[in-house]
């Protein structure tokens, strides 16, 4: 009896490994044919751009997050040890230089896909990973990382040494780079290479900061009217993750026979697993659960019609106006049925940190618009403009000058026809004594004449930009008053 069920029981894992093989094939070739990789080879940048990551020489200290593209500065410990480093490795300049005249990134889906080599090094965007359809592995991410890295160390060094104008095009390579990361297919993809994009902006305000004097005018006005404003972060142009809503729907899949009716022992073998990653005790209250949930659980053809309402509702937010009040009312995913739609809830996952991660970008993106346009007023006329205002036209275009976390306060529905964005703009005033704002790490100086730029934060309120934990700061930039006052190293 026993050598039967343990036979039965090898039987079973043989089909569900094969069905799980076949799903996979079905969703890497899906991805891998999607409109947004559908362009022609010479189009695309993977190879070239990751060709050349194959020769980058170590860094002088592993990767991290205390050694990333965040923290490397000139002022840094080993400084001169980086600065090595990135001039042993300027090929990479030609090869983010020509990474953005390339229409996509396009590195396929599948570690099948690329060549030993790259695998041995961990270049690849792997589904389905020890068999489990739903785990992925992008270690690709590293080798983009160590890149930005070197970009930015060499952005300081060209600043450094006067080459101003090869200083300016890596920076924005940089940025146009990581904003082509930024429309990979999952959630996990587009987060990450958001949260880049935002810090590679930062740094580049730390960069005006720190060799203003050495930017023309000129140049400012290029950065702020022509260059920056063109990393669009928009709804049309930046573009909600389809790889999760692929993978959902394979996973869906299954978990039903071929009458559509939910199978008890794949909801225990799959969303039991997904539940506990692996913990015994946990796992056993999970199958007791998942063996309950299967038994009431509504058919194929329903879950399918809710996944996909859930994901037509997102992308349905993605297109709104930011404050519509819409995006005030609970999602279809919130709304969902938590026993009838119990396993559409466990695949689906909940993409409202992307909805979050855009404002913050975009905050991210304007404020470095904004700060370039005040630098340029600055080194033409000696002094910061006493309202933005004054710089539209002629250093800044009045559409960037949008805090997407404030609301542009209207009387009633009509009001929005009389006005082109639905967000208000950035708080400014220029300092007329020495200022106080405080962080986390302490408190830090800003002179008088200095001008202070901020957005509203996560409560939405204005509290004064003096808080850099209440406000968001955008200029002066946090990363350069922290370091010039011996707060970071």
């Amino acid at each position: 009896m026993l050598i039967r069920f343990i036979h039965l029981l090898a039987m079973l894992l043989l089909i569900s490994s094969a069905a799980s093989a076949g799903n996979r094939e079905a969703v890497i070739h899906e991805l891998n044919i999607a409109s947004s990789m559908n362009v022609s080879d010479d189009a695309k940048s993977w190879e070239l751009f990751f060709d050349a990551c194959l020769k980058i020489t170590p860094p002088p200290t592993p990767l991290s997050n205390s050694f990333s593209m965040n923290t490397v500065w000139p002022g840094m410990d080993g400084w001169d040890k980086v600065a090595r480093w990135a001039a042993q490795n300027e090929h990479m300049e030609h090869i983010f230089i020509e990474t953005t005249k390339r229409a996509i990134v396009g590195l396929p889906y599948g570690s099948e896909n690329v060549s030993a080599e790259y695998i041995a090094k961990r270049i690849f965007a792997e589904i389905g990973v020890d068999g489990n359809l739903n785990n992925f592995d992008f270690g690709y991410i590293e080798s983009v990382k160590l890149a930005c890295l070197w970009a930015t160390a060499e952005s300081y060094v060209l600043f450094m040494e006067g080459e101003t104008n090869r200083a300016m095009h890596l920076m924005m390579s940089e940025l146009i780079v990581l904003r082509k990361f930024c429309d990979r297919e999952f959630l996990e993809e587009k987060i990450t290479f958001m949260e880049l994009l935002s810090e590679a902006l930062s740094n580049s305000r730390d960069m005006f900061y720190a060799y203003r004097s050495d930017i023309k005018p000129t140049q400012f006005r290029r950065l702020s009217m022509e260059w920056i404003p063109n990393i669009r972060t928009g709804p049309t142009s930046l573009l909600m993750p389809t790889g999760n809503q692929i993978l959902s729907e394979a996973l869906l899949a299954e978990l039903f026979n071929p009458q559509g009716i939910a199978d008890a022992v794949k909801f225990n073998e799959v969303l039991a697993k997904m539940q506990v990653d692996g913990e015994s005790l946990t796992g056993f209250g999970a199958t007791r659960y998942w063996t309950k949930i299967a038994g009431g659980h509504l058919g194929y053809g329903d879950s399918q019609n809710r996944l996909q309402m859930m994901y037509d509702d997102w992308w349905r937010r993605w297109k709104l106006r930011f404050f519509h009040p819409m995006l005030a009312t609970p999602t279809h995913f919130e709304n969902a049925n938590a026993v009838n739609y119990a396993a559409v809830k466990m695949i689906v996952q909940n993409t409202e940190e992307l909805f979050e991660e855009r404002k913050t970008l975009l905050t991210q993106l304007n404020g470095t618009i904004v700060s370039a346009a005040l630098c340029g007023y600055y080194n033409q006329f000696g002094t910061f403009p006493s309202s933005i205002k004054k710089m539209y036209a002629q250093f800044l275009h009045r559409s960037n000058n949008s805090d997407p976390m404030c609301k542009n306060e209207m009387r009633n529905d009509s009001d929005w026809e009389l006005y082109t964005s639905p967000v208000g703009q950035f708080h400014y005033r220029v300092l007329d004594t020495d200022t106080k704002i405080s962080t986390l790490r302490g408190s830090i100086p800003i002179e008088e004449s200095e001008c202070l730029l901020y957005g509203l934060s996560i409560n939405e309120e204005n509290d004064g930009g003096l808080d850099a934990d209440l406000d968001s700061i955008i200029w002066p930039p946090m990363k350069s008053l922290e370091r010039n006052a011996g707060l970071l190293n």
